[in-house]
């Protein structure tokens, strides 16, 4: 069995502004220690995919720094976007072109910007998820056991037993459903049931069992996975890749595939996992003084608690403030309530519409 990993880097990171840009957005950033977190996706993969069967999907936008910061990665294997249209697409392409090289294999596809301890653990159980794909022909995603009533996180809602011996031998349990993003309430709730686990986003399956899913529920696939596999690697590609991001929908892989799909699987799991995904999730990860507060850089604060303030270029001074986020980049300040971070993307998107390109 051959196994292949694909890394989706082309995201923007919107709740990341104003420190995560189109051209440097968060998964490019080191935002935990000298690494970003896209390289840090790398490497752990590496452990267990040789680096030709990586490939990575970005946009066009980002290509070079993603071919920078992996700078022993095989260029050819870095796939530009030439504009957004969500997980589904990305994934299609991905597997089309990995098709070229198996048709029986197993991918492993994996966001970019997530932070991961606890290394050993999850290398165990992607190990699971490959051998449990592979054996069973099934779509298999990562689920983490909820520690708090998160409201950012899809929830997967699973069966916690299972009479299938080869499933329960891997970890594995059948999902019953997808579950959006909840409000406060049913986020408690969930928690409190047992039976819930985050959606991690990360998805392993055979080639040939995605690609059929794909060519069923993705518009405009079947027309075209077979030029997109048989141009990849040649000059023609950029020019086919074009043509099908032309006309596919913008959908994610969640509703195009996963909750259309009827063997689906996931092992719950228990490494330590964040999606980083909006600056309350980083506050939450990075250390805290006595008074609760987290800094980053030049800044002094009295009688002020449970804020987070990253300085770049100045002095912060805090005087009796709390729940604050204080955020600096080169040409805009974000100061945000904590608990409502989630909404910093609707600030991008103000300035989107107001044609302010150069601050996004």
């Amino acid at each position: 069995m051959r196994v292949y990993a694909v890394i989706m880097a082309g995201g923007v990171g919107s709740r990341f502004w104003p420190k995560s840009r189109e051209t440097m957005p968060k998964q490019f950033q080191s935002l935990f220690g000298d690494k970003s977190l896209y390289r840090r996706t790398y490497e752990r993969i590496s452990n267990i995919v040789a680096a030709e069967n990586v490939l990575v999907v970005t946009n066009e936008v980002q290509r070079d720094i993603a071919v920078e910061q992996l700078p022993d990665f095989p260029e050819k294997n870095v796939i530009a976007e030439p504009f957004g249209r969500n997980t589904a697409p990305c994934i299609a392409v991905a597997a089309s072109a990995v098709s070229s090289m198996s048709e029986d294999g197993v991918m492993v596809v994996l966001p970019s910007d997530h932070l991961i301890s606890e290394e050993e653990h999850y290398i165990s159980q992607l190990k699971d998820a490959i051998r449990l794909a592979d054996k069973e022909h099934a779509l298999v995603t990562l689920g983490i056991k909820p520690t708090h009533p998160e409201r950012g996180f899809g929830y997967i809602h699973y069966d916690v037993n299972t009479d299938n011996q080869d499933i329960k031998m891997h970890g594995g349990r059948k999902v019953l459903e997808f579950k959006e993003k909840p409000d406060q309430a049913t986020a408690a709730q969930y928690l409190q049931k047992g039976d819930y686990l985050w959606n991690s986003g990360m998805f392993i399956w055979r080639i040939d069992v995605i690609l059929d899913e794909l060519r069923k529920n993705l518009t405009h696939f079947g027309d075209f996975w077979q030029p997109l596999r048989d141009s990849f690697g040649s000059k023609d590609f950029a020019t086919v890749l074009k043509e099908f991001y032309l006309r596919v929908e913008s959908i994610s892989v969640d509703y195009a595939v996963m909750e259309r799909a009827k063997n689906v699987l996931t092992i719950p799991s228990n490494f330590t996992w964040s999606d980083v995904g909006s600056w309350d999730e980083a506050y939450r990860l990075n250390d805290r003084d006595g008074a609760g507060n987290s800094y980053k850089g030049n800044i002094v604060g009295i009688q002020s608690k449970n804020n987070y303030v990253w300085a770049q270029d100045r002095l912060f001074a805090l005087v009796g403030v709390e729940d604050l986020i204080v955020v600096e980049a080169k040409d805009a300040v974000l100061i945000c309530k904590r608990g409502k971070s989630q909404q910093v993307k609707e600030i991008v998107g103000i300035l989107r519409k107001d044609g302010r390109q150069e601050l996004i």
